[in-house]
Order: structure tokens, then sequence, then C-alpha cells
């Protein structure tokens, strides 16, 4: 059975205005139990540039957890991916204790996207060849950013202290390049390498849509 979306499936239906008026009006129930008043609310209106990041925050976290729950996945919102970077100032930036064939991160991907992605991770929940790893991201239409999801894990070094996540590139075969964050032996680590081994259930994965 063919795995790729036809036109029907992929295609993405937006909200109506009604629904998003009726989201709005959730809204509205806790801005008038936090007891909003005249001076505060007016203060935000001509202010509104200060506060748009800390909406455009709450936002996300409301789009993100949603479509976490209906897809089965974790949807993050990553917004400073510093493009300009390299491979090995993005690995640096993360902190973490590193395991890094330098042959391996001068192939990383880097410097082509938006610097502010969405980040789709995934569990299989089994093990997985790195040409299988690669069909499931074709199947669920995303491709591996390493550098978004570097930037991801530096932002918030703990995620992947119960998330272990990775991904790969430049696939040959068996073998295939990754980068793989995680806690291991009581320390943060990441590693980037080259083989032929495939990655447990515990796993997560993450891409962007294509």
């Amino acid at each position: 059975m063919s795995t790729k979306n036809t036109s029907k499936e992929s295609e993405v239906v937006m909200a109506t205005g009604e629904q998003v008026e009726h989201i709005m009006d959730m809204w509205r129930r806790r801005l008038n139990s936090r007891k909003l008043t005249l001076a505060e609310a007016q203060h935000i209106i001509q202010n509104g540039g200060q506060y748009l990041p800390i909406m455009d925050k709450a936002a996300d976290v409301l789009v993100d957890q949603v479509r976490s729950d209906t897809q089965n996945t974790i949807i993050r919102m990553v917004r400073n991916v510093q493009r300009n970077r390299s491979a090995e100032q993005a690995i640096n930036a993360t902190g973490r204790t590193k395991y890094v064939d330098s042959s391996v991160l001068a192939s990383m991907p880097v410097g082509s996207g938006p610097e502010e992605v969405e980040l789709v991770y995934f569990k299989l929940g089994r093990y997985v060849g790195n040409e299988e790893l690669e069909r499931e991201y074709d199947v669920r239409g995303l491709r591996p950013d390493p550098q978004a999801q570097s930037a991801d894990n530096e932002g918030d070094p703990s995620f992947a202290d119960d998330h272990p996540n990775g991904c790969l590139w430049g696939r040959d075969g068996r073998v295939a390049s990754f980068v793989a964050f995680g806690r291991w032996f009581g320390g943060r680590e990441v590693s980037v390498d080259r083989v032929d081994c495939g990655w447990f259930g515990r796993w997560w994965f993450a891409g962007v849509r294509k």
C-alpha cells in the first residue's frame, strides 16, 4: 500500500472565524477571572508591542499542546535558530558533554531555513533502522533539521532528560550520520557520528514540515 498522502489527505482546513471567536471567549473568561482592571487593560493596549511576545508565547503553548494531543506527537516552537552558526557552534552552544566525530559534524546541514520553526517530535516505540526511519519522516511529511533541533535542546536542556532525541542525514544504505541528545551516566550529552546501527524504542525524532 502506498504511504504517500493524497491531495485530499494532505489538505489543511483552517479554523473558522466562529471557532476562533469561541476560543477567544475562553480566553476572556480567564482575563475576567483575573480581574484585569481598566487601567491595566489600557496599559496593555497602549504598549501592545511590549506584550506581544508574551501573548505570542501563550498562543504557541496552546497550539503546541493541542497539536501534540491530537497528533500523538510533541510540538515545540523554536524561535531563535541562529542559521549563521556553523555546525560546531550550534553543538557547542548546547553546553553538553560532546562525543563528536569532527568529519561527520562538518557534514551536518546548517544555514538554511527560517529562524523560527515548529519542530515535530515523534516516537516509534520500537527498534528502527536508519532506512526505515527515513521512510517514517517521509510518511509524516517531515524533514530533519539538526540545526533547529540543536537550538531547541540548547534552549531547554532538560527536555532530553526524559525525551532522548535525535535525527539523521546523509543516509547511504544502512549507514547514516546522526546527532543525538540525551542524559547518560548522570550527565547531559550530545553525540554526532555515522553508524549503521539503528535506534531503540526510547528515542524521539524531530523534524520540520516539508
